[in-house]
């Protein structure tokens, strides 16, 4: 399915409060309207089933159901003289039948002077409380977003309102097609100030030449200011039967034979092999039996998967695709009001690079609720070799790790993950023990880059330097056009944006600092962890108390 452009939610059931680089204002899509503009590709049922509606026919949500179109094609005939019948000569549509079910008509098989035959597929109604995770599309005008829901704790309240309009996040970069601007990457998610800002490779999965240019835009769909240092598209032409992926330096790394886990188990020993085996929909998150929690125990799970290690290898690259979920982002938020009316000296004291600096760095390693310790086993046990980092949580993308096999004996490499109940979805892991292959690697400057308002913003977008294009409002946007390099024969090619900034969440930074549990999280390893859980299970509490009284 190519690059994910999904999110993993922690939906539970009606609303959201404003999200960390997510949602803008308290605002509900009620069942009615996403009957009306959303529409749902596929379903993965608690099962583990999987079904993808028919495009004549995407899912909808009605009442406490998934309704839509799926399942093998089947003939159904109808009598010419039916009062249905006039529907029926055009191909490609929903109808009702005489049985009051809905079907799309495929194609004419026959017809006679009687009846006409008809290819059709079948209607199904799948229940709320049986799905796993959605797939969904919501398409806005010229610009179109893709995402993944991972339902947990199920649906129990009577429907599901989804989040507002479904496309918010921090920024968003859309990519021209030839036909429309389609939602590609969000960079330097978690950069919440100028200390923290990130530089990010991020694929654009959907770009296309069109008349010699490629064409991007920039936006704001939150309530936050965005500051964007630089952004270049970064052209990678490679064999075709190679896969690329950038580690955190924007190294470019060639996997010409990503071998999946031949085993992966969760800390109970249930099977998620399922779920991580390939690059698709379908992500592993945490499971709805691991979301108790108290002051004792511990909200990490463990994930172990299992790899052929061919004899002698001495490093391996790890090409890693996950993110944080949505809950992940609005935690981000809520560690940060935390501080209260203090925020500013804390963002001065990140901006120094000076103790708090060190301290939030130490505390996102032990933590893992940004990065994952890359636990690999060795003779004496499993140690540390690296960190995955997260991102998101719309966009999942591809990334390459070159860890250090010393000390790992036999011909099965193990790799360890400790993800937090609640933060972490993982699509795909797999390694590669190939070298590098020669890539041809050009940046590419903007010939073109205008704000909405037509200003010239190249100067504050060529390189990294602190000349920042800003925008601080939501629905500010820039567009980007790129000259298009030849492209090196016999080769394939990745186009990556490469973009570095930070952004300021418009916080409500009042009162004084909650100093006890600020203490606590610095202070006791795990608290972090057990905190986002705790707000997260009395979110949910809440929302069924809400419920309940209406």
């Amino acid at each position: 399915m190519g690059k994910k452009i999904v999110v993993i939610f922690t939906v539970y059931c009606f609303l959201f409060s404003s999200w960390s680089c997510v949602i803008k204002k308290d605002v509900a899509i009620m069942p009615k309207d996403v009957k009306s503009t959303t529409d749902i590709l596929a379903v993965l049922k608690t099962s583990g089933e999987e079904i993808e509606f028919h495009k004549l026919g995407l899912g909808r949500l009605v009442g406490d159901e998934i309704i839509g179109l799926s399942g093998k094609p089947e003939q159904v005939e109808f009598k010419k003289k039916s009062k249905y019948h006039k529907f029926y000569y055009t191909l490609g549509k929903v109808f009702i039948t005489e049985d009051n079910r809905e079907m799309a008509i495929v194609r004419r098989i026959k017809e006679d002077e009687t009846k006409i035959v008809y290819e059709r597929i079948p209607q199904i109604h799948i229940p709320l409380a049986e799905i796993k995770q959605i797939h969904l599309k919501k398409t806005d005008g010229a610009m179109s977003f893709v995402a993944t829901i991972g339902v947990i704790g199920g649906i129990i309240l009577g429907g599901l309102i989804l989040i507002a309009a479904l496309k918010e996040s921090c920024p968003f970069i859309y990519s021209y097609d030839g036909t429309g601007y389609l939602f590609d990457a969000e960079p330097y998610g978690g950069a919440t100030c100028p200390g923290l800002q990130r530089t990010e490779w991020v694929k654009l999965e959907h770009l296309k030449e069109v008349k010699g240019l490629y064409r991007i835009r920039l936006t704001n769909e939150v309530e936050e200011t965005q500051y964007t240092d630089e952004l270049k598209l970064v052209v990678v032409d490679h064999d075709p039967k190679v896969r690329i992926a950038p580690d955190e330096n924007g190294v470019m790394h060639t996997f010409a034979q990503p071998q999946p886990p031949i085993r992966a188990v969760d800390g109970r020993g249930r099977d998620i092999l399922s779920y991580v085996a390939e690059t698709d929909w379908i992500f592993w998150e945490t499971n709805n039996d691991d979301l108790a929690v108290s002051a004792e125990s511990s909200t990490k799970g463990e994930l172990i998967f299992e790899f052929a290690r061919p004899a002698g290898a001495a490093k391996v690259k790890i090409l890693f695709n996950g993110c944080n979920t949505l809950w992940g982002s609005q935690m981000v938020k809520r560690y940060l009001e935390l501080h209260g009316n203090n925020i500013k000296a804390y963002y001065a004291a990140l901006n120094s690079r000076g103790l708090a600096y060190e301290l939030l760095k130490n505390w996102n390693s032990y933590e893992e609720l940004y990065q994952l310790q890359i636990q690999v086993e060795i003779k004496n046990g499993w140690e540390t070799r690296g960190a995955f980092v997260g991102g998101g949580p719309f966009i999942s993308e591809d990334k390459a790790y070159v860890i250090d096999l010393a000390g790992v004996a036999g011909n099965v490499l193990r790799v360890r993950l400790t993800p937090p109940a609640v933060f972490w979805a993982i699509n795909s892991i797999a390694v590669d023990y190939s070298l590098d292959q020669p890539v041809e690697v050009r940046n590419l400057e903007a010939a073109e880059a205008t704000d909405d308002s037509g200003k010239d913003i190249r100067p504050a977008l060529d390189k990294t330097d602190q000349d920042y294009f800003a925008m601080p409002k939501t629905g500010d946007w820039a567009e980007l056009a790129f000259k298009v390099p030849p492209q090196r024969p016999r080769s394939e090619r990745t186009v990556m944006a490469k973009v570095s900034g930070y952004y300021d969440i418009h916080l409500d930074a009042t009162g004084d600092a909650q100093t006890e549990i600020l203490s606590r999280l610095q202070s006791e390893p795990g608290f972090g962890g057990r905190y986002g859980l705790e707000e997260y299970l009395k979110w949910k509490k809440e929302l069924e108390k809400k419920k309940l009284n209406k």
